[in-house]
């Protein structure tokens, strides 16, 4: 099938308008962060927030051709994953007044947006389609549950990493402009209660999904279970500090296991797999 999207000169434009700004957003931080320069710490909140409303009207256009629905096709998936980090990161900036991050969040946003402009226009961009509200949440809710998963994984990394440098005395670059050990525990935090939410809402909204479609779930299905297995082990980082004394190392370590175990899964997913389940909603 041609591709329809270089067709389509508004599409394109947004398409490479989307990916400019991202790649401008990343810039902004990166130079706050590295060289504290002025002018990006007084306009990369701006330009992000830009960012993000010009991406959620770009997907609009993109998808008003099939109704507005969402698609299954790596492209779609990447450009979805590619905005909810850059939401997700939004909502933890301003939550926690914390902004020192932003440079490492958003490269794997920017990143996974340009990646997803090379597929959609090297590619038709086709792929299964989800039909029903719960469907759509469904699938909505799981690529914010990967790019909150992503998120601790990383913070959870940035913690380990400072956490050596101050242990070894060596007071870097990344001592002095990284947050401290409390506030990256705190960001930790919030990452993780983003996973723990979204993970909620993808099983609910997939059993939801299931009986609208009158799809049969199988219990036994080694991937809902592996899903169930990282949900509970989200759900118990919340409380893993009060209730057995863990320390934010260990809890560190886990979360970046949960990563790569989450990561894992939906690479073999892609590859054996359109969607989760194998089937086109």
């Amino acid at each position: 099938m041609d591709n329809e999207l270089l067709n389509n000169t508004l599409l394109v434009v947004l398409t490479s308008m989307v990916s400019l700004f991202y790649v401008i957003s990343v810039s902004l931080y990166g130079s706050d962060f590295f060289k504290g320069n002025t002018f990006a710490k007084t306009y990369k909140q701006p330009v992000l927030i830009v960012t993000i409303v010009t991406h959620i009207a770009y997907i609009g256009f993109l998808t008003a051709p099939e109704g507005y629905r969402l698609n299954y096709s790596i492209s779609m998936v990447m450009t979805m994953v590619a905005l909810t980090l850059a939401v997700i990161y939004m909502f933890i900036e301003f939550s926690t007044k914390t902004e020192k991050t932003g440079f490492f969040i958003l490269s794997f946003s920017a990143g996974a947006e340009i990646l997803a402009s090379i597929l959609l226009f090297t590619s038709s961009g086709d792929g299964p389609s989800f039909s029903g509200l719960g469907i759509g949440i469904h699938l909505l809710a799981a690529i914010f549950s990967f790019s909150s998963i992503a998120i601790a994984g990383l913070y959870s990394f940035l913690y380990l990493l400072l956490f050596r440098q101050i242990k070894n005395n060596k007071f870097g670059f990344l001592f002095e402009n990284l947050p401290n050990l409390e506030v990256l525990e705190l960001l930790i935090k919030h990452a993780v209660a983003f996973g723990f939410l979204f993970l909620t809402i993808t099983l609910l909204a997939g059993v939801i999904g299931s009986i609208q479609t009158s799809e049969i779930i199988n219990l036994f299905d080694t991937r809902l279970i592996a899903l169930i297995t990282i949900w509970l082990f989200y759900g118990f980082s919340l409380f893993i500090k009060k209730l057995f004394g863990w320390d934010t190392i260990h809890m560190a370590y886990l979360l970046i296991f949960l990563f790569v175990l989450t990561t894992t899964l939906i690479l073999l997913m892609s590859i054996f797999s359109p969607t989760f389940h194998g089937l086109s909603f």
